[in-house]
């Protein structure tokens, strides 16, 4: 009996064991996100200080911020614009070392002017040919005085571009003027460059749906006085800039900024030897914001 009264202690023992095996679950969840993103690229530094092109430098994430306040920036280095010149994309100067390049007007023969780079400056390493010259013969800012420079942008979103104009310089003869004596233009090419170095060709028109260029297109007469005390829209996007399938640089369109000196009285190229020897510049910030 005892026997028996064991065994039907094991049986309800091995029953309970039965009714109470756990069961257990895992559990997977495949997720995929595309962030709201705007590449910068242009030049590392000025070309004095060893900088080279192209280089991306900004790399925006638009999805946490709000209309009106700057993208975090997970690149934590600051860019500098370039020129495109013979083909290639050239750090820009930062013009402290060197002056304007100026050309030969009404020469009766030469005066041809070579630049060995950098580009929009004249220093020891460039040069002219010899020239002929009579009443008429004179010396402009070549080019019209312009000094231009570009950055590119590629982006899977609409984003909106603010600028602000800061840390005036004004020496020697040029004391006396401040910034409405730099004109002021903003434009932007969808496509441009050619060969390895071409820009654009999956790119589209950001401006669609926004208002393009806000700042700097006219009509009238612009300057970076309208840049001043605070970040001004310079260009209301409505799109992405990537149109379809393509790398960063054929999904990118080109920003152009143009600047002239503007001398008091003076016509042509806006300056004369009358004007005399200084400095004139200003540091310009461009900011992607969120439309």
């Amino acid at each position: 009996m005892r026997r028996k009264a064991l065994g039907a202690v094991a049986a309800l023992g091995l029953s309970a064991a039965v009714a109470t095996v756990a069961s257990a679950s895992v559990l997977d969840k495949p997720f995929f996100r595309a962030h709201a993103v705007v590449i910068v690229f242009g030049a590392s530094d000025f070309s004095e200080n060893g900088g080279v092109a192209p280089v991306v430098y900004d790399f925006h994430l638009l999805d946490d911020a709000t209309s009106g306040e700057a993208a975090p920036d997970i690149i934590g280095v600051n860019g500098r614009t370039i020129n495109y010149n013979s083909g290639r994309y050239n750090p820009i100067s930062s013009g402290e070392g060197s002056g304007w390049e100026l050309q030969v007007n009404g020469a009766t023969f030469g005066g041809q002017f070579t630049s060995a780079g950098p580009h929009q400056t004249l220093d020891a390493n460039d040069s002219y040919n010899a020239f002929g010259l009579d009443d008429g013969t004179d010396i402009d800012l070549l080019g019209g005085g312009a000094r231009a420079s570009r950055f590119y942008v590629t982006s899977n979103v609409a984003f909106d571009i603010f600028g602000e104009a800061s840390a005036l310089q004004a020496t020697g003869d040029f004391s006396a003027l401040d910034y409405s004596n730099i004109r002021y233009r903003f434009q932007y090419d969808v496509t441009g460059g050619g060969g390895a170095n071409r820009w654009g060709r999956n790119a589209q028109d950001p401006g669609v749906g926004g208002d393009g260029v806000t700042f700097g297109a006219g009509p009238g007469l612009q300057t970076l006085a309208g840049l001043t005390g605070g970040p001004v829209k310079v260009f209301d996007g409505g799109r992405r800039t990537a149109r379809n399938n393509g790398s960063i640089m054929t999904q990118a369109v080109g920003f152009r900024s143009r600047y002239n000196l503007r001398g008091a009285g003076i016509n042509g190229n806006n300056y004369d030897f009358s004007q005399g020897v200084g400095t004139l510049a200003a540091d310009v910030t461009y900011t992607i914001y969120t439309p």
